[in-house]
């Protein structure tokens, strides 16, 4: 019975938490007015429900948040024209015409999402979004944040950075990337996110707190990728002696860089790379404790490397071979693809699939003693030593053959094939 009515206390209990925790998720919910996120994409929050925006006239949804955007001060209706139609204003009739029509129509739309005691005005060539409840742009609150803390110099400096940067999620209406004032107005927002990340990392480092500076850094890094924050995060990992952290980051950055864009990072990663080897320089030890850890583990197939790695690694191979009398041949294996594809993003997603795949067929087909690397988005290069033209066709062959056994491959393979040597091979 004690156990019985102890269970029942239990359950009651929980119950109890849960209707609670559903009352204050209803209050959240509820909450009043327009809450607009633009960072990543664009999403609307009217008094807690959540409204479709893609229901409505893609220029008109435009309007919408360049009047958001404008703020209590508005926007000049030559300003709406140019950001709206560009330089496609040539081939529209009447721009003026064409914008009063928007905002006409934006009204019904305002109506239509149950937006009540909004509206649109349009005085001494000025328009703004007016409302008669709280509205809140996360745009809007990341510039006041980040140029308030930028210009803050007391003691609450660092909190005013940290909640700015935290405002910056992503990029700036994605969905309409393609717009030149959308183009224009993300690069703005990016370059005021790098000072605040920039700031608060110094900030972060003259305090000796290295860690949380790292974690500025990376946060800016996994936003954009390309624009070198992994050298302040290798600095940090320095700064900590975390030699080994730092190396992987390293690591980490180079095949990113080879792989994505095809090329390595440039000399600053190199400095860091050639500091952090300098940190790490091992004490004196036998020869096979060096040897020990330098050899590979048992394993077959091709070795895959970055393009780095696989330039050098032709350099030293092209030596041995003509000192040697050894052939070496290098193969170029295109992935083709002549389906359809519906959009740019679909395409890129189906090559890098394919390229995965294609990656790991390579490597168990090719030779113990070959070498390969991703070139571009649908090629590799193989390095095929101790060969000729005729056995390296073949093993191009074994290569296609295995290819469409693979589950999950689509397209065909083609390939060329020279010699890496300087006098000519058969």
């Amino acid at each position: 019975m004690e156990e019985r009515a102890f269970k029942e206390k239990i359950e009651q209990m929980a119950k109890q938490t849960a209707e609670s925790s559903a009352a204050r998720d209803s209050v959240f919910l509820v909450r009043p007015g327009l809450f607009v996120r633009m960072f990543s994409s664009l999403s609307v929050e009217f008094n807690g429900r959540r409204i479709n925006m893609q229901r409505g006239n893609t220029r008109v949804v435009e309007l919408f948040v360049m009047l958001l955007l404008g703020g209590g001060k508005g926007l000049s209706k030559r300003e709406l024209i140019d950001n709206l139609y560009g330089y496609d204003q040539e081939w529209c009739a009447d721009p003026n015409k064409s914008v009063n029509n928007l905002l006409y129509r934006l009204k019904k739309q305002l109506a239509s999402w149950g937006m009540d005691g909004a509206s649109v005005r349009l005085e001494g060539g000025l328009c703004r979004l007016e409302a008669e409840f709280p509205v809140e742009v996360d745009v809007l609150e990341f510039q006041q944040k980040a140029e308030a803390a930028l210009a803050c110099r007391d003691a609450g400096r660092i909190q005013m950075l940290e909640e700015a940067a935290g405002l910056y999620t992503g990029g700036f209406l994605e969905e309409f990337c393609t717009d030149l004032w959308v183009i224009q107005k993300s690069r703005e927002l990016e370059q005021l996110f790098f000072r605040v990340a920039r700031d608060l990392g110094r900030e972060y480092e003259r305090s000796g707190d290295f860690p949380r500076a790292r974690g500025v850094y990376h946060h800016a890094a996994e936003l954009f990728p390309f624009e070198s924050w992994q050298l302040a995060e290798i600095d940090c990992f320095i700064a900590m002696k975390d030699y080994n952290g730092a190396y992987e980051l390293y690591q980490d950055t180079e095949r990113l860089y080879d792989e994505k864009l095809g090329v390595v990072p440039g000399q600053e990663f190199l400095k860091r790379l050639d500091i952090i080897e300098q940190r790490t320089m091992q004490r004196k030890r036998s020869l096979s404790d060096i040897t020990e850890p330098l050899r590979e583990e048992d394993m077959d197939g091709a070795f895959y490397c970055s393009y780095q790695n696989f330039y050098n690694f032709c350099q030293i191979l092209s030596r041995i071979a003509e000192r040697s009398g050894q052939s070496l041949f290098l193969l170029l294996c295109t992935w083709n693809y002549r389906g359809g594809v519906k959009s740019p993003s679909e395409k890129t997603d189906l090559e890098e699939q394919q390229m995965a795949l294609l990656k790991e067929v390579i490597g168990r087909v090719f030779r113990k003693g070959d070498i390969y690397t991703k070139y571009s988005c649908s090629q590799y290069l193989v390095v095929l030593s101790g060969t000729g033209r005729e056995n390296g066709a073949k093993a191009f062959e074994r290569l296609r053959r295995a290819w469409k056994q693979q589950a999950g491959s689509v397209g065909d393979l083609s390939y060329s094939m020279d010699s890496l040597l300087h006098f000519h091979e058969k």
